[in-house]
């Protein structure tokens, strides 16, 4: 990972290190429970406007909470340039990325079916997540039902490469360094920011494989200090799912959404948990020296 609190003296880290990741969290979890706060009213609303134009809003939205306010949080809090959060990455090791990230989809969708299929019980929580969970299918759904390429564009902006970049700058680059410091132990930051990453999301059917998810783009950047490397883990996970429902869409490919949600077969989970493995292994011993 890296050392974000450099400007500040040795004996204060640690006290900055809880202050800021403890802040931070709170920050992202009060802005995520505003976003979720929708009534069966206000989603009529909502699905009564332009998918274009909600996507829009999102970005803009998405770009202030997770690129701005980052940015601003490291230009003035941790006084450091902000291209040291964008360090390059040779072609190999994006080539390597990719192929753990498209490996890991097929694992996670074993995690995912599962985590679908949990019992909650008749808790108030439980149909409050479950009612959350519909309502956000049925908003995706209509941010995703493309009218055209350009549509389908503006998707992939705001659904893929602004999260890819804003949610691994202030999960990975900063609470999860900033955990790493208060704790002293990189794997308690990396498992609990992994959880925080997905608890906040408020998809309590879909916690787990976004956990595990979170936890790979935390090792990916823990092993090679590059938090360009799980930004692009997030991107081809968010990226490759888009892509995979607009062919569908344009008939290129035959699946269905229902599909996309399902867990690929035993054997293939099997056979591609192995190849993440050594994948995993050869990417942790190319940057085990560096």
């Amino acid at each position: 990972m890296q050392d974000i609190l450099r400007n500040y003296p040795e004996d204060k880290q640690r006290a900055r290190a809880w202050a800021f990741g403890v802040g931070l969290t709170a920050y992202i979890s009060i802005v995520m429970m505003l976003g979720s706060g929708s009534t069966e009213t206000d989603m009529e609303m909502v699905l009564g406007v332009d998918p274009v134009l909600l996507l829009g809003i999102q970005g803009v939205a998405s770009i202030i909470m997770f690129i701005g306010v980052p940015i601003i949080f490291i230009a003035i809090a941790l006084q450091t340039p902000i291209k040291d959060f964008f360090p390059r990455v040779s072609l190999t090791t994006a080539g390597l990325t990719l192929l753990i990230s498209i490996c890991f989809m097929v694992v996670n969708s074993a995690i995912g079916e599962w985590n679908m299929n949990l019992d909650f019980g008749s808790s108030d929580f439980a149909e409050w997540a479950k009612r959350s969970e519909e309502q956000l299918k049925v908003l995706t759904e209509h941010l995703t039902n493309f009218t055209s390429t350009t549509h389908f564009i503006i998707a992939l902006v705001v659904v893929a490469i602004i999260p890819a970049i804003g949610e691994e700058l202030l999960f990975r680059g900063l609470i999860q360094n900033f955990f790493s410091k208060a704790f002293s132990n990189h794997h308690v930051a990396i498992w609990l920011t992994g959880f925080i990453f997905a608890a906040i999301h408020m998809q309590f059917f879909g916690v787990m494989p976004r956990m595990f998810l979170g936890v790979l783009f935390g090792y990916l950047y823990h092993w090679s200090g590059k938090l360009s490397v799980a930004m692009i883990g997030h991107l081809a996970n968010n990226g490759l799912a888009l892509i995979a429902l607009y062919l569908a869409q344009q008939d290129v490919v035959e699946v269905t959404p229902e599909q996309m949600e399902q867990s690929a077969p035993w054997p293939a989970v099997l056979i591609f948990a192995v190849i993440s493995f050594l994948l995993i292994r050869v990417f942790y011993k190319k940057f085990e020296h560096a």
